[in-house]
């Protein structure tokens, strides 16, 4: 886990560590499916979210260095 919260991969792993523990806090204090389905539906925008924010780094990232090099007339 300590590989993933270094990585590009950060958010998605805040992510799960926050829904393990709002999953478990939440039914602790107040038992309902809603909590947990708050939590989960949570996990998945900010997963989704971190991999548009991935996809699109990588692609700007393989583009941005080829065109720098090359002079267009």
């Amino acid at each position: 886990m300590k590989k993933i919260l270094s990585s590009q991969w950060r958010i998605s792993g805040y992510a799960l560590l926050a829904c393990i523990g709002g999953i478990i806090g939440g039914l602790l204090v107040n038992p309902s499916i809603y909590v947990v389905l708050g939590c989960l539906t949570s996990l998945v925008l900010l997963v989704l979210v971190n991999v548009i924010y991935v996809l699109y780094k990588n692609n700007n990232k393989k583009h941005g260095s080829n065109e720098r090099g090359k002079q267009v007339p």
